[in-house]
């Protein structure tokens, strides 16, 4: 039985609506600062939708973590083609979870009876888990775009970006610091203390995203020789090939996941709780 309390921002998400709602009343936020890029989509009267939807994404992949990665993850059924066994008896597998945040709970009960329809489940998490991240990814970017100046600029004649990767995001700050245009401030130190998970599965997530959507391979494949289940088409230059007949630890499918699942979480608590500290000191908004 699985029990775990997912992320809860709902303090967080106040505090800022409230803060901003304020520097609204006394004038302090200035809309110019995002129309001069029309036709610009960032509007301050989304800011409550963002969080939410910044909350909804995380808890989500926190679900498919728990449900199916952490502890009820079992590889042997995948590698081996085999159910679990009690005694000499073959066994269905079975995963009750019960999640909770604030006063939210949501019990459920997964019965899977053929080690065919186990590979499929996970398969499927797997690039659930993967196109939630890079969505959340890109929110995290819509709620810094909105409540800073901006840093990914527009020439006045494209239309700007729907939504903005978070790589495109960083890549931006990155040379309006290095020119000189933006300081080191605080909101970009908070990525820089990211950068280790940032610069090494960013463009792995994204590669995996984009075969995902456009592509059909299932980016899994099986390890034979460890008995392994790895996450394939993986970028080389951040994870290179290792000697000896030694394996990525980092690409077995359940550590990739707790990594992602992990650093996605800070980063994430660190963005709100900053804006939180810096919205209960700022004048004046974009900040």
């Amino acid at each position: 039985m699985v029990r775990k309390q997912l992320m809860d921002f709902s303090t967080q998400k106040n505090a800022i609506i409230t803060s901003i709602g304020n520097k609204i009343d006394k004038g302090f936020y200035d809309q110019t600062l995002h129309d001069t890029f029309k036709p610009s989509k960032f509007n301050i009267d989304d800011l409550e939708l963002i969080i939410t939807s910044i909350e909804n994404k995380l808890r989500k992949i926190e679900m498919i973590y728990f449900t199916y990665f952490d502890s009820e993850y079992d590889s042997d059924i995948i590698v081996n083609n085999i159910m679990p066994l009690a005694g000499c008896i073959t066994t269905n597998k079975i995963i009750e979870t019960e999640f909770d945040f604030g006063t939210n709970i949501l019990k459920s009960r997964i019965d899977i009876n053929t080690p065919f329809l186990y590979n499929e489940v996970i398969n499927a998490k797997f690039q659930s888990f993967i196109l939630s991240t890079a969505s959340l990814y890109e929110v995290l970017v819509k709620l810094c775009e909105t409540l800073l100046k901006k840093i990914v600029l527009y020439d006045g004649e494209r239309i700007p970006y729907q939504s903005i990767p978070l790589k495109t995001f960083v890549l931006n700050w990155d040379k309006l610091v290095d020119l000189g245009y933006r300081e080191n401030d605080d909101f970009y130190i908070c990525f820089s203390n990211h950068r280790t998970f940032i610069n090494k599965y960013l463009y792995q997530i994204n590669l995996l995203r984009n075969r995902i959507i456009h592509g059909y391979s299932i980016n899994l494949e099986i390890n034979t020789i460890h008995g392994e289940y790895m996450v394939s088409n993986h970028d080389q230059k951040r994870f290179p090939p290792v000697g000896n007949g030694c394996i990525i630890t980092e690409l077995i499918l359940n550590n990739f996941i707790s990594d992602i699942l992990v650093n996605t979480r800070n980063l994430t608590t660190d963005i709100l709780n900053l804006f939180v500290l810096k919205l209960s000191r700022s004048t004046k908004i974009p900040m």
